[in-house]
C-alpha cells in the first residue's frame, strides 16, 4: 500500500513538473508576443513621428521659399538662395567638380537640356568678374553689408572713397573692407543680405 502511495505522489509531482514546464514555456511565449507588439507600437510611433517631422520641414520649406520669391530671391539646388537669374539653370560649384561623379551627372544633365554647364564660385559671383569695374548702383539705399563671421565689410565704392572716417573705424573694429558696385559683386550669401537689407527699408 505504502509502494502504491509513494508511485502515486511521484507520478503526480511529475505531472505538476510538466505542466509547471508548459505554463512556464506559454508565459515565456506571451511574454515574447507583447514583447514584439510592443516594438511593433515603438516601430510605429517612430514612423509617424517622422512623417510628422517630413511634412513640418517641407511646410517650413514652403514658407521660407515663398518668403524669399517675395524678396525676388529663388532657392537654388545647393540649397542656398540667390537672386532670380544670376545663378545659370546648369552650374556646379567649383568644389562639386572636382567629383568625377558629380561633374559627369552635371554635365549630362546639361546636354539633355540643351544648355552649357557652367563652373561656378559660390563666393564671387562670375558676372562681377566679368564686369570689372562696373559703374555704382547708387540706386540702393544700402552702402555696407557686414559679414561678422568673416570680419570682412563690403562698403559701397562711392562711399568708400568719400567715407574715410567709417572705413577707419571698420578697420578700427576689426573687419577687412572690400569695395563693391554692383550687387552681383558681392557672394551670394551677402547678396542674400543685401535684398534683406532693401526689404527692411523698404517696409
Amino acid at each position: 500500500m505504502a509502494d502504491e502511495t509513494t508511485a502515486a505522489i511521484q507520478a503526480l509531482i511529475k505531472q505538476v513538473g510538466a505542466l509547471t514546464a508548459t505554463v512556464d514555456k506559454q508565459n515565456k511565449q506571451i511574454d515574447e508576443q507583447n514583447t514584439r507588439l510592443d516594438n511593433l507600437h515603438d516601430f510605429n510611433g517612430r514612423v509617424l513621428d517622422e512623417k510628422k517631422d517630413m511634412q513640418r520641414q517641407l511646410e517650413q520649406q514652403a514658407a521660407s521659399d515663398k518668403k524669399m520669391a517675395a524678396m525676388g530671391l529663388e532657392r537654388a539646388p545647393d540649397g542656398n538662395y540667390y537672386p532670380k537669374g544670376t545663378r545659370p539653370a546648369h552650374s556646379l560649384t567649383r568644389e562639386d567638380a572636382r567629383d568625377p561623379q558629380k561633374y559627369r551627372a552635371a554635365k549630362e544633365a546639361a546636354a539633355k537640356a540643351g544648355a552649357t554647364l557652367e563652373i561656378v564660385d559660390p563666393d564671387k559671383s562670375e558676372d562681377a568678374r566679368r564686369r570689372g569695374r562696373a559703374e555704382v548702383d547708387t540706386s540702393t539705399k544700402t552702402t555696407l553689408v557686414k559679414d561678422e563671421d568673416q570680419r570682412i565689410a563690403y562698403m559701397r565704392r562711392d562711399v568708400l572713397g568719400s567715407d574715410t572716417r567709417q572705413y577707419r573705424q571698420l578697420r578700427a573694429d576689426g573687419f577687412t573692407v572690400e569695395p563693391w558696385a554692383q550687387s552681383g559683386d558681392l557672394p551670394q550669401h551677402m547678396q542674400t543680405k543685401l535684398a534683406l537689407m532693401e526689404k527692411a527699408h523698404d517696409a
